[in-house]
């Protein structure tokens, strides 16, 4: 379960830098179009930053307490 725990959280901070990179690319180049509108602009970066920030936080709690 440990493993599955981590890559899963190795998985989320991976897609959350991709995502970041997307909203980037989609400022330099709009016609990308990676992302449609501001609003979701805003909030992939949102949910980008609390993937991350959950899988970071994960990560120093199970430092710790590994079996």
């Amino acid at each position: 379960m440990n493993k599955v725990m981590s890559l899963l959280s190795h998985l989320t901070v991976i897609l959350g830098i991709m995502f970041i990179v997307f909203l980037v690319l989609d400022q330099f180049n709009p016609m990308m179009n990676f992302v449609d509108n501001s609003i979701s602009r805003w909030l992939l970066l949102a949910l980008c930053a609390c993937g991350i920030g959950q899988s970071v936080t994960h990560w120093l709690q199970g430092e710790g307490h590994e079996k």
